[in-house]
């Protein structure tokens, strides 16, 4: 799976693997997702008094079951093994299926861990791990990541009471006709939500490593960092939907808990306040995926811990939240899409549905590295090919990526920028310490 394919009579560079030994994609499968097995299997283990409590002996077997199916996927994992169909009745295992004898069809060879591409095998690492539980009798819908997911925010508070006193201090004393001064504040809080991006338990093994203290002081440091940086593009295209229409309407792709989802709230709630959109709908996972992204319940659950805190900010700020919620100006969307193993050059063929629906807003958001791997097929394009040409004809309506480096794929970089980061830091491309911000607007190249 290392050659150049053809795709739609289209040569695309080869998707990034983990036959390549040494390589992100090898030491991810080797070292990372074994880890993070491991850490599975420790929460299991110790709350079965809780879960016992909670649902009865039967959690108990259920535990027990779940533990033998995960140490099961470790060892078909790090001996390498063939990649096996599912086997549970969830709604996305005929897609799943589909999906693997596909790769069969154009590769020729049903694919094992480490030959297969890097995206396709962490994909199916994650949705195994469904499967445990999707299996059990009474813990189908338990999410084994939930605690590290709580348990990343807390060291973050004084952060976050920073960040929303900020907010709370720039609606408060904006000027929304004066467009320079709102610019300055759309860059602001976007790159407050960029920055949240930098880290993700999914890269850290589940072990949360903090970098975002005072973040908010440092934006103008941190800017130098950003490697493509279209935030004029993405204003432009506000502009141009609030000229056209009485109605903006957005999509926002989430990626992580914690920390991130309460900067991408703070910037959500910016761009409703100061009348730049008029309806927001925010996509989550469905079902536990690469430790810490975003499900419904992590957004419940960070609105209840900041209502229930001492900070008259934080606790306002989660009542208009709620309150954009319930008048449905805010939607969450459950997409069972974002967890399937598709790149979004494939949404059209795997989800007519989502992709017609997408084209009606004005404009995507998405968060983060896998999105980012997602919309360029995670293939090694070379750093300087431009972002629309890897996106490889996913162009439902403009979309902007926001992300912070922990992955290989990097596109969209003038000539020259690669090689003089490279010289600064030989692992940039997996540190998060640098970040693009690029934009797709269907009228422009």
């Amino acid at each position: 799976m290392s050659g150049q394919i053809n795709n739609n009579k289209k040569c695309l560079p080869a998707h990034y693997s983990g036959k390549f030994k040494g390589s992100f994609a090898y030491l991810t499968i080797k070292d990372r997702l074994p880890v993070i097995l491991v850490k599975v299997v420790d929460v299991m283990c110790q709350s079965r008094s809780s879960l016992a409590e909670t649902y009865g002996e039967v959690a108990v077997e259920d535990s027990k079951a779940i533990v033998g199916r995960l140490s099961a996927l470790q060892n078909e994992m790090v001996t390498n093994k063939l990649i096996k169909p599912l086997v549970s009745d969830g709604p996305d295992v005929d897609q799943w299926n589909d999906y693997l004898n596909k790769q069969e069809e154009i590769y020729g060879f049903q694919p094992a861990w480490f030959e297969s591409s890097w995206l396709y095998a962490e994909c199916y690492f994650y949705r195994r791990i469904k499967q445990a539980f999707e299996l059990s009798s009474v813990l189908k819908d338990f999410d084994p990541f939930h605690k590290q997911k709580e348990e990343s925010l807390l060291p973050t508070m004084d952060s976050v009471a920073h960040l929303c006193s900020s907010v709370t201090d720039a609606l408060t004393n904006v000027d929304k006709n004066n467009k320079a001064d709102t610019f300055n504040l759309f860059k602001k809080f976007l790159e407050a939500s960029l920055w949240g991006n930098r880290c993700d338990l999914s890269i850290s093994a589940g072990k949360e490593n903090v970098k975002h203290s005072d973040q908010l002081t440092q934006l103008d440091e941190l800017r130098t960092n950003i490697l493509a940086n279209d935030i004029d593009t993405i204003w432009q295209v506000l502009q141009e939907a609030n000229y056209s229409s009485q109605e903006v309407n957005i999509d926002f792709v989430l990626d992580n808990a914690g920390f991130e989802l309460f900067c991408d709230l703070c910037f959500m709630h910016f761009l409703q306040s100061a009348n730049l959109v008029n309806k927001i709908n925010i996509h989550v996972k469905t079902m536990p995926w690469f430790v810490s992204d975003t499900l419904e319940k992590d957004i419940h659950w960070l609105l209840e811990t900041l209502a229930k805190s001492n900070n008259e900010n934080l606790i306002n700020f989660s009542k208009k939240i709620l309150e954009r919620l319930e008048s449905r100006d805010w939607v969450i969307v459950n997409e069972g899409f974002w967890t399937l193993p598709h790149d979004y050059s494939e949404m059209k063929d795997a989800d007519l549905q989502l992709y017609e629906r997408l084209s009606q807003s004005d404009l995507i958001i998405l968060k983060g590295d896998l999105n980012y791997r997602k919309l360029t097929g995670d293939r090694q394009w070379e750093e300087t090919t431009p972002f629309r040409a890897a996106l490889n004809g996913f162009e439902p309506t403009a979309l902007a990526t926001l992300r912070t480096i922990k992955a290989d794929v990097v596109v969209g970089l003038k000539t020259g920028i690669s090689e003089k980061i490279s010289t600064i830091s030989e692992n940039w491309k997996f540190t998060g310490d640098y970040a693009v911000i690029q934009c797709f607007k269907k009228n422009c190249t």
